[in-house]
């Protein structure tokens, strides 16, 4: 089982959720802890060492990596809707900025 952690970022995106999005968000964290990278579709660009899993009738995305140095860890990296590609413009930037990981 892999352990969730979040950026400061992606908590505050999380919190933000509404019910029945975070219940999508909450199944889809569930998959990951189960199978890790095996879960969503491989992102390339800046974002080739991250997956994500997306729910269209939300319009929302998870963005997440395996945490170098642990494989037991998934960070999620982003949370949100695709609209002008702005979760992974959010994810690109927090990966350069190396934030820390919340527990």
């Amino acid at each position: 089982m892999k352990k969730i952690k979040f950026n400061p970022h992606s908590k505050k995106e999380y919190q933000q959720l509404e019910g029945s999005q975070k219940v999508f968000v909450n199944k889809g964290f569930d998959k990951i802890k189960a199978n890790g990278m095996n879960v969503g579709e491989r992102l390339h660009g800046g974002l080739s060492d991250c997956n994500k899993l997306k729910n269209k009738k939300f319009g929302l995305r998870i963005v997440f990596r395996e945490v170098e140095g642990d494989i037991e860890i998934i960070e999620i990296v982003a949370i949100g809707k695709r609209d002008k590609k702005e979760v992974y413009k959010n994810a690109e930037i927090r990966l350069e900025q190396g934030l820390e990981l919340l527990d």
